[in-house]
């Protein structure tokens, strides 16, 4: 059994996440926000920067950039070599957005998001007096309160540390990297296109990822149908009707020959990602004698030993329905050769929300509606790591760091480091260390034991 553990803050933002991607080695993007309501709550795209200290690591907000009155449910980003920059596909509604992010200098990230605040500070000013001559009743005071309102809303500092204050106005605190230079991101819309048309519920796009060697966006939403996109041209390559209820999450195999789709209609499928050719159906049956219908609840891909060719595929899985007592939920392993389920996890009777998988295929990483967050070996599904008060509510989504030795060493010498979010607007880490080894003095003592037992062995025998 596993440790209980807490995480650690990395950072707390002023809006609910929802969605995460580690875009290098050093930096991470968050997405979020309160969406169309009015309740002052920004929506926003935050990129932060791992940053060491003595024992660990923090994280430092570098970008900010204001997605307007949508919130980004989801998001992925790639980097385009023929462009030389990273490209962010941003679900905001029935809509999936197109953003261009490029290597800039911090100081000129700041003046650009500073030139951005002033032109809608200009635009706010300008709508205001429109207002005022057009009510002549208004008094001067209040128009200019309303004019300061989304300006106050969007870079409101909220107490309880750095990451909240505005980023062109905030102190760092004196870190390692005080005298070395900076880096951030620019941020620019580059399109926007309409991924889901459900006739019968609000249309909204719910997953987006990105093959780079095809280059091929798929996305899936509420009408239950998996798109393929042309990047950059974003035309449809082909359309199908996969699932009869929301398609809840999709993932792209390494090879990118196949693409998984799993739905709350309880139906996992595995097409082929050129023509969406349907391959088979994903057939999970809980261990034991259970007749309980169960549905999917994310997928991913991870590679085995480093090779893109052999990989596994990684499932989560809830009961239909919930009663008491509580029903177990799975984490599930297949065989991806014969499609079957290779090995199975009861996960406990906690909900499962998210799933991840590390970049080199070691760790699983999922979160739970509970708030609860944890680590399996992805070869023997065996938990490594549970933090159960992760956070204090759902946990909306997880994503390791890059498995590289400079995120190791910025993370803190672990040998992985999984990031989770949630609409408690934290950003919490969960660090795996190395293995136990055994170290001089364990050797020292084993040799001692050895020499022991062969003296003891010898005078047994009577040599």
């Amino acid at each position: 059994m596993a440790p209980s553990k807490s995480g650690e803050l990395l950072a707390r933002v002023n809006f609910p996440l929802y969605s995460i991607n580690a875009i290098t080695e050093r930096h991470i993007l968050v997405t979020g926000g309160g969406g169309k309501s009015r309740t002052g709550i920004p929506n926003k795209i935050e990129i932060y920067e791992l940053v060491p200290t003595k024992t660990t690591c923090k994280a430092e907000p570098v970008t900010r950039y204001s997605t307007g009155d949508c919130a980004i449910m989801n998001s992925t980003i790639f980097f385009h070599k023929g462009r030389k920059s990273f490209a962010l596909a941003a679900g905001a509604d029935e809509h999936c957005r197109i953003y261009t992010m490029r290597y800039c200098l911090l100081e000129d990230c700041q003046e650009e998001e500073a030139e951005s605040k002033s032109e809608r500070d200009r635009r706010g000013s300008s709508s205001s007096l429109r207002r005022r001559r057009r009510s002549e009743s208004t008094s001067s005071s209040k128009d200019h309160g309303e004019g300061d309102r989304p300006e106050k809303v969007e870079n409101g500092a909220v107490s309880n540390g750095v990451v909240h204050e505005p980023a062109d106005t905030a102190k760092p605190e004196p870190d390692s990297n005080a005298n070395s230079v900076r880096i951030g991101f620019s941020i620019r819309p580059d399109t926007s296109f309409q991924t889901d048309f459900s006739p019968k519920q609000e249309p909204f796009q719910k997953v987006v990822r990105f093959a780079p060697e095809a280059e091929m966006l798929f996305t899936g939403g509420a009408d239950g149908c998996l798109r393929a996109w042309k990047y950059p041209e974003y035309k449809m390559v082909y359309k199908i009707q996969a699932h009869e209820d929301e398609l809840d999450d999709l993932c792209i195999s390494p090879d990118e020959t196949k693409v998984v789709t799993v739905s709350r209609d309880g139906h996992g499928y595995i097409w082929n990602a050129k023509d969406g050719e349907k391959v088979c159906e994903l057939l999970f049956t809980p261990p034991g004698n259970s007749s309980e219908k169960y549905i999917f609840r994310a997928c991913r891909f991870g590679i085995v030993e480093g090779d893109k060719s052999n990989y596994r595929l990684f499932t989560i899985s809830n009961a239909a329905v919930r009663k008491k007592p509580a029903s177990r939920c799975y984490l599930a392993k297949w065989d991806m050769r014969r499609n079957v389920p290779e090995r199975i996890r009861a996960t406990g009777t906690d909900v499962l929300s998210c799933l991840a998988v590390s970049e080199d295929g070691r760790f699983v990483g999922v979160g739970h509606l509970s708030g609860a967050v944890e680590v399996y070996i992805a070869f023997s599904l065996q938990r490594l790591y549970r933090a159960e008060h992760a956070h204090n509510i759902f946990v909306t989504g997880v994503e390791f760091l890059k498995s590289c030795d400079e995120t190791r060493r910025l993370a803190g010498n672990y040998d992985a480091s999984l990031i989770s979010i949630s609409v408690d607007n934290h950003i919490v880490a969960h660090h795996i260390p190395y293995p136990a080894t055994m170290g001089i003095m364990g050797l020292l003592a084993m040799f001692v034991g050895v020499i022991l037992m062969v003296y003891l062995l010898m005078d047994f025998i009577g040599l």
